[in-house]
Formats: C-alpha cells, structure tokens, sequence
C-alpha cells in the first residue's frame, strides 16, 4: 500500500525533523510507503493545481488530502477550501487513488507566534476551523470517504500544560504532536484493514 500524503506545512512537518513527521512515523509503525508532498504555506488551491504531477508521479494507491488551515487563515472563510476539498477528492479517485481526507489541526489561540497572529484574526479562524471540520466530515460521510479526524485528537487533550506541549508556535505540531497525528493515522489503517500498526515506541 503506497500513499501520498498531500498537505501544507502541517504535512511537510514545519520545524521537524524529517524522520519526526507524522508521515514517516506512520511508515516506519506500518512498513507502508507513505510520500510526503506537503508545502508549507500551501492552500487547497495549490494542492489542486499539484494533485495530478504527484499521483502520476508517485503512483499511490490511495491519497491524504489535509488541507484549508492557510486558506482560512488568510482570508477568514473556508469558502474556497471546501470547493477545493471536493475538486481534490473527486480528481483523486478518477485518477484511480481512492482518497483519505485529512482534518487540519485545532490552533493554540494563545500561543500562536505574534508576528503570525498578525496576519488573521486567530480566534474567528479557530471558530471557522471548527465549522470547516465539521463539513469535512459532513463531505466525507456523503461520498464514503474515510476520515482521518487529527483535529479530534488535539481537542481531546483538555490539559493546558499537556495540550500547549503540542504545538510549536500555536500552529505546527511538536514532534510529541506529530506522534499523536501518527498515533491516528495508525489506528484508522488498523481499523480499516489495511495494516497492522505497531505500538508507539516509548518517549
């Protein structure tokens, strides 16, 4: 099984080592091929204009699609994310790889870097976010697509202390979060069928 995973900064693993992302971690848990084409910075639309050059080039057999945090970062709505998420989905699957869609990670409102915090209002993106999630797994539900529900995860963690230690800078995860994504993403191939996922490796 060989998939691409494609994404912006949240799948490259902005700020971490390469064997610390949440894609090679899942690799080296499954013994599967996972590729990662994630941009930092990227949006859906980039991710759409890239989708075809990436399966014919990697041949998958299935995709992650994670994308939308920029896009609503920058301009406050999700509007063009979900047209996005839908182009890449459906393109995906008449390419002949079946898709996996991604929900992007939660922010650490507080926390997130000043000069970053700038740019957005941080506390309507995080409201958007929520709402943008949601219709991912709406989407996800009315086209039978699995959903690898990361965000979900994140929120879980109710402890500040615990919760902060994930994040970065409020918006890329440590490598601590991008063992709890892997932790995810391995459950989800588990229980779909398609691999069986080792146990995390103490820390």
């Amino acid at each position: 099984m060989k998939i691409v995973c494609l994404g912006d900064s949240l799948t490259y693993g902005f700020g971490v080592s390469r064997r610390n992302t949440w894609v090679s971690l899942t690799a080296e848990r499954t013994g599967m091929e996972l590729v990662n084409c994630g941009i930092n910075g990227d949006t859906t639309g980039g991710m759409l204009a890239r989708l075809r050059d990436e399966v014919e080039t990697h041949s998958p057999d299935r995709v992650l699609i994670m994308g939308g945090s920029n896009d609503i970062f920058i301009s406050g709505t999700a509007e063009s994310a979900k047209t996005n998420i839908s182009a890449l989905s459906h393109q995906a699957a008449a390419l002949g790889a079946a898709p996996l869609i991604g929900t992007p990670l939660p922010l650490d409102v507080e926390n997130i870097r000043r000069d970053w915090a700038s740019l957005a209002d941080a506390a309507h993106a995080q409201k958007t976010g929520d709402e943008y999630a949601e219709w991912l797994r709406l989407f996800a539900g009315v086209f039978n697509i699995p959903v690898v529900d990361f965000r979900s995860a994140f929120e879980e963690v109710s402890d500040a202390e615990q919760r902060r230690a994930l994040y970065i800078d409020g918006l890329h995860p440590t490598p601590e979060g991008h063992r709890l994504m892997a932790d995810v993403l391995c459950r989800k191939l588990t229980r779909a069928g398609v691999s069986f996922c080792l146990s995390a490796p103490p820390t």
